[in-house]
Parts: structure tokens; sequence; C-alpha cells
């Protein structure tokens, strides 16, 4: 336990530069995902994020789309994929994001009794209030430990960085954008079926003339595989 409270707070450390930003959020991060195996080491991932904010008076973006993963051997798995990702405010749409993705994930290794594994993203981002494509590079590290050694229950802790590699007219800005930190508990519910929720913190930096930023939110997901 004690190698577990070192870890969490290595990890949530890095967020600790967010307590003193005074533009803060409180926020609900919902999510609902399926999986299947199309064919052998072919995997179909669909996905829906609802975000609701306070200062969007609720729902401010959502996400919807899916990925193929393909498992290549020892662990590591490439696959690629599509969003669309319309945004809110106030029950009306501000924006809309068309959004290709491709990543690469494989596992790290042990660490104080959990898994460590990794997944490097990379997005090409078009929204329709601008002509430009934006580069976005995202990774990722996680950590799960169950509770028992023998249980299903376990503690997740990640954090993933956001980097921004180019300018674009419709407001990305190249450099390091923002980060998030998680830490939460997944456990199954029924067979198939796996529920996480917990505490994540997400720290804005301040660019370009606007604020930094921290929110708060409760994120809670729903996964399906069959």
């Amino acid at each position: 336990m004690r190698h577990v409270c070192i870890t969490a707070l290595l990890l949530l450390g890095t967020a600790t530069p967010a307590l003193a930003q005074t533009d803060s959020d409180s926020q609900i991060w919902l999510t609902a995902s399926a999986s299947t195996e199309v064919t052998k080491g072919v995997e179909l991932n669909l996905e829906t994020v609802l975000r609701f904010g306070s200062d969007a008076d609720g729902l401010y973006e959502g996400e919807y789309g899916g990925d193929l993963a393909f498992a290549v051997g020892d662990g590591v798995k490439l696959s690629a994929g599509y969003l669309r990702v319309p945004q809110y405010s106030r029950a009306g749409v501000t924006a809309i994001e068309d959004r290709a993705r491709q990543a690469v994930s494989f596992g790290v290794g042990e660490f104080a009794g959990g898994k460590l594994s990794a997944r490097v993203r990379m997005e090409e981002r078009w929204r329709n209030t601008g002509t430009d494509t934006g580069f976005r590079l995202r990774p990722r590290l996680s950590w799960v430990r169950p509770f028992t050694p023998k249980g299903k229950t376990a503690l997740v802790i990640s954090h993933e960085s956001f980097i921004e590699l180019n300018d674009a007219d419709w407001g990305q800005s190249a450099g390091y954008d923002r980060m998030r930190t998680f830490i939460g508990v997944v456990t199954p519910l029924i067979e198939g079926v796996k529920v996480e929720g917990g505490y994540l913190n997400q720290w804005g930096l301040k660019r370009d003339g606007d604020p930094a930023s921290v929110d708060h939110v409760l994120s809670m997901s729903l996964a399906y595989s069959f």
C-alpha cells in the first residue's frame, strides 16, 4: 500500500500547479464504449463521450466515433479511427470538429504491484470555423493495480499530455496545451461490462493571452465487450 500511495502522489503531483489558478470549472464527463473482435487480431471500438460544465451551463462537448485496432504482437496494438466532435454553449452548437486519429499502445512492465501501459496518439483536426489542419500529439501513461491479488476491481491512475504541433486558423497554437491526470476505480458489473469512475484534473496552460485553467471533473465510463 505504501507503494500505491507514493505512485499516486507522483502522478497527481503533476497537476499541483493547477491549484494556484483562479479560472476553474466543475464538470461531469460520461463515456459509453463498445468493442468486439471482427476477426482474429482486429478489434472494432465505438465510443460516445458527453461533457458537461458549470461555465457552459450544461453540455459543452460531445465525441462520437470509433477506430479499428490491430494486434501486431508482444502486446502492441496499432489503431486508426475517426471522431465527430461538436461543441456547444447553452444548448447551441458553436463549432464542429472532425478528427482523424492513429495510435500505438503497448505494455511498459510492472511497478508496485500494478501494470504500466502507454499509448501515443496522433490526431489530425479540422473545424468548420477554419480551413487549416491541426496536428496534435497525445502521449498517455496508465497504471492499474488490483486491490487484491486475484481481484478484478482495481485502482487506475493515468496521466496524459496534449501537445499541439502547429498553428491553425481556427484557434490551435503550437506548444504544450494541457494535461489530464486521473485517479479512479474500475470494476466489472456483469460479464462483458465494466464501469470506471473517479476524479480527473485537467490543467490548461496559460497561452496566447488566455488565462490558465483547471477543470475538476467527475469522470464515469461504461465499457461493453462482446
